[in-house]
């Protein structure tokens, strides 16, 4: 894989489905140093989805290798592809890939950028080995607003597939409610909604405790319910139907004598 090559022709793609007003928008809304081509989300993934299709047999080493390339370019689109990259393959990665993550996120300028970094990537190392929750900590402690949201962004994953994972996210998440950064407050919130299907009353017991306003998951109805028939032929329960009664058969010889009386008519 010829990572200059292949580096020139998503630039050029992406450029040329890039947009010089939405270029400038992001640049001005954002402020940062990193430069845009103005290219639409759906671009870029389909950007990343063709670029894996094109070389399945990449391997940890090639891909790390090749989004440190699309790093380095400091244009958005570029940088997106390869974390793109690095969520759709992010069971190849290893416990020492962390500090490479850990190095993009610090380098990250765009939350965007950082969140998905954070929950689709570093969110599925953590769910592969528990021991890298103490790393979680390590970001929830440290002083970089990018960090802290980490911590509790890559925390969804794991709280998902754990269900015993609940105490571990409260240790890290409960000093990090008196950090004043709206984000990183809306980021926690979020974490605790999608938590609460795995870890409901953990959840609800949190959220009563520290006065957070959390989405809990609505109980689905069943339509059975509203179709009385329906769930009491679950239940076994036989419902009679309304069926129109059925007449009774006339006697042959009432049926003949009417006959006969019709012919003397």
């Amino acid at each position: 894989m010829n990572f200059a090559r292949e580096q020139s022709l998503l630039r050029q793609r992406l450029q040329a489905q890039g947009s010089p007003a939405l270029a400038a928008e992001r640049q001005q809304k954002l402020g940062t140093a990193t430069t845009f081509l103005g290219a639409e989300d759906g671009a870029v993934a389909a950007a990343a989805t063709d670029l894996a299709a094109m070389h399945p047999q990449m391997g940890r080493a090639q891909m790390t290798a090749f989004v440190r390339t699309l790093w380095q370019s400091r244009i958005y689109e570029l940088r997106a592809v390869g974390i793109e990259l690095l969520a759709a393959r992010a069971s190849l990665l290893e416990p020492a890939d962390l500090v490479f993550l850990e190095g993009l996120l610090a380098e990250s300028e765009v939350d965007a950028l950082a969140q998905r970094l954070a929950g689709d990537v570093i969110g599925v190392l953590v769910s592969k080995h528990k021991k890298l929750w103490k790393d979680l900590r390590r970001y929830a402690a440290a002083s970089q607003d990018v960090l802290r949201r980490a911590a509790v962004r890559a925390s969804r994953l794991p709280l998902a597939d754990d269900s015993e994972a609940f105490p571990r996210f409260a240790e890290l998440a409960e000093p990090l409610l008196a950090v004043p950064d709206e984000t990183l407050q809306q980021a926690i919130d979020e974490v605790l909604s999608a938590a609460a299907t795995t870890h409901g009353d953990a959840v609800k017991e949190f959220a009563a405790r520290f006065g957070r306003v959390v989405k809990l998951p609505k109980k689905k109805v069943s339509k059975a319910a509203a179709k009385p028939a329906v769930a009491a032929a679950a239940a076994g329960i036989m419902v009679p139907t309304k069926t129109k009664p059925k007449q009774a058969p006339r006697a042959k010889g009432e049926a003949g004598s009417k006959r006969a009386g019709q012919k003397k008519g």
